[in-house]
């Protein structure tokens, strides 16, 4: 008797902007290496694609997509537009790589992002399915609800919503942003489907949330999105009340746009801090996964501050951990915590929601340690890269063995 066929091993290939990512700051490739290693210790055939090998690895099927030189219409093009002419290589890029995957190492389904549109154009020149993975569109990152008319982020969010039309299936991690984008953008009548991101557990002989010492963790960007500046805020509030408070920030500064055009970097904004707040903040910037691991162990407190998230691989990674998490109720945060169960969620944009949220923790760490360890238990049950994997992999086995 034949298995059904999500019961067959399927070849799958998964397109990542770094492999196997343990030296990059990128939420998708954290997400893309953990679904990685799920697929494969459930049986099934996985090819990596990327444009960056950051770190040694063992990974059998890596295809590495060659640099390409400018076309001539792109050379011109992008003398007026360089983001045109950049998408037009890329798009070269990732169909050369993409049929080789298909040679060699004969893939049936690919898994790609929808940044920039690129599925879209992939499939057209692929025999193959093509399921995009919506990992941040690009109306995210509008400051307000209206729409850009014109200029680079408008082009992009026109190519990312007309990709979304080409592709087979859609996997989105949040119900939130797979409804938001059906209500902003439209999508096309094909199979889609929530799936959260997946996180490596790391071994622990204890919860983070386990110290006592009043410390606090941020991993993230300085922007808008990650909330930094509400996060600035919320600790100021918080070193008023508790002098002994202290907080680390990991992660690039890529600025906060201002009314006037100008950007508001981290160094800028923690200038405008009373000295005795600037002192008791250590910023780390850039760290590679394993030391952002490391550092989650000995933080009893995370903050996460975002006014967005697709899904939230800060929060996950901080819950894997054991940490008593603070959250705003944004995008796929409030899907992934449950308020006073295995986290507390504050409103967006509410820096002293977030302060006394924090204060509370801090006054009480009975509560600290009970929702490090109610999280824990959780993303175990719910997040693990092997459940993860066997959901991905029942979803797809329907659009390429139907």
């Amino acid at each position: 008797m034949s298995l059904p066929p999500a019961a067959r091993p399927l070849r799958i290939g998964l397109l990542t902007p770094a492999w196997p990512g343990t030296a990059t700051a990128n939420g998708i490739a954290s997400a893309t290496a953990h679904l990685a290693q799920g697929l494969g210790a459930i049986g099934h055939e996985v090819t990596i694609l990327t444009g960056l090998i950051d770190g040694p690895h063992r990974h059998p099927r890596v295809v590495q997509l060659a640099p390409l030189p400018f076309s001539l219409p792109e050379r011109l093009t992008g003398r007026f537009f360089p983001d045109r002419g950049l998408r037009g290589v890329n798009i070269r890029k990732l169909i050369l790589g993409a049929q080789q995957a298909i040679t060699d190492h004969n893939i049936e389904v690919l898994l790609m992002e929808e940044s920039y549109g690129w599925a879209g154009a992939v499939r057209a020149a692929l025999q193959i399915p093509v399921v995009a993975t919506l990992h941040g569109p690009q109306w995210l990152h509008r400051v307000s609800p209206a729409p850009q008319r014109r200029g680079p982020e408008a082009r992009r969010e026109s190519w990312e919503q007309a990709g979304l039309q080409r592709v087979d299936a859609i996997i989105s991690p949040s119900r939130d942003v797979l409804d938001r984008t059906r209500a902003v953008w439209g999508l096309p009548e094909v199979p889609t489907t929530v799936i959260g991101n997946a996180v490596a557990l790391p071994a622990l002989d204890r919860p983070a949330a386990q110290s006592t010492e009043p410390r606090l963790l941020f991993i993230g960007r300085f922007d808008r999105i990650k909330g930094a500046d509400i996060l600035l805020d919320a600790f100021s509030r918080i070193a008023a009340t508790r002098p002994d408070a202290r907080l680390t920030f990991v992660g690039p500064d890529i600025g906060i746009p201002q009314p006037d055009g100008s950007r508001l970097h981290l160094a800028q904004a923690l200038a405008r801090l009373p000295v005795a707040t600037r002192d008791r903040i250590e910023v780390l910037g850039h760290r590679t996964r394993d030391e952002i691991a490391e550092l989650r162990r000995h933080y009893p407190i995370t903050l996460i501050a975002s006014r967005y998230e697709t899904f939230g691989v800060a929060l996950i990674e901080a819950l894997a951990a054991g940490s008593a998490v603070v959250a705003t109720r944004a995008g796929g945060c409030a899907e992934i915590l449950r308020d006073g169960e295995t986290g507390l969620l504050v409103p967006s944009e509410d820096a002293a929601a977030m302060a006394d949220a924090c204060l509370r923790l801090l006054t009480d760490p009975a509560l600290v340690l009970r929702l490090g360890q109610a999280a824990r238990a959780d993303v175990e049950k719910r997040f693990t890269p092997e459940v993860i994997a066997r959901e991905v992999a029942t979803f797809l086995a329907r659009i390429c063995r139907s």
